[in-house]
């Protein structure tokens, strides 16, 4: 979302908990559901791995030109030689843009990292604002993310909150030519529809918990020129 500055520091968050789980993840759990990272992100996060909690879909706006995402994950899936079930998303509810998926992962660790995402949505909470994404994105040492403008549907609409979970030294955000070092236990409103990239020149991972909020979600509304799109599925 354009929040008209380049980024704005919201104010505190209590990050022990999650810091402490993360630091007991087995790599395995990076690992595992690479689905994020061979599919949904983009060429200029290439030096990033996922955990993938929640993401939105656009039905009638996506390259694959298709209407669900459980088929890109049965694609997908089908392309690595394993079942799809362990990792078949479900919706959670509907949004005027489409869909909001909830991934596995979200049950096994929700009751850590669901506190420490109300304490950052509660900074621009609205009555009828709905999280659309969570993930917590591992950046590896001695790598960066391109400059690049976030294009989906969804970057014009809604907030994107970065909250540092590792925070080595050497990370190094650039936000509409403005730079910017987060600090630990601070929850940042990210301004991704300017050109932004990161450099880390650190030895250590940096890891931050990344939260999409759209603040004012309409209901979803299946017009006929997206049934006939769909093919009339329903």
């Amino acid at each position: 979302m354009d929040i008209g500055v380049p980024y704005r520091d919201l104010g505190p968050a209590d990050v022990g908990p999650v810091v402490d789980l993360v630091k007991q993840l087995p790599e395995e759990a990076w690992t595992r559901n690479s689905f994020r990272q061979d599919v949904l992100a983009d060429k200029a996060h290439n030096s990033t791995r996922a955990i993938i909690f929640k993401h939105e879909w656009h039905r009638w706006v996506n390259p694959w030109r298709i209407r669900d995402m459980e088929d890109l994950v049965r694609a997908w899936a089908k392309q690595k030689g394993i079942d799809p079930a362990p990792f078949m998303p479900e919706i959670e509810r509907e949004t005027d843009v489409g869909p909001i998926y909830v991934f596995p992962e979200w049950k096994e660790y929700e009751s850590v990292i669901g506190p420490l995402v109300d304490q950052a949505v509660n900074y621009v909470r609205t009555a009828t604002g709905v999280v659309v994404r969570i993930a917590l994105v591992w950046m590896e040492p001695s790598s960066r993310v391109n400059p690049h403008i976030d294009g989906q549907p969804m970057a014009a609409r809604a907030h994107r909150l970065h909250v540092p979970i590792f925070n080595p030294p050497g990370v190094e955000y650039k936000i509409g030519g403005r730079k910017l070092t987060m600090r630990l236990g601070r929850v940042y409103d990210f301004n991704n529809r300017i050109q932004h990239s990161t450099r880390h020149t650190g030895k250590r991972p940096r890891v931050n918990l990344f939260i999409d909020y759209y603040p004012n979600p309409g209901v979803y509304v299946e017009t006929p020129f997206a049934s006939m799109q769909a093919g009339g599925r329903r």
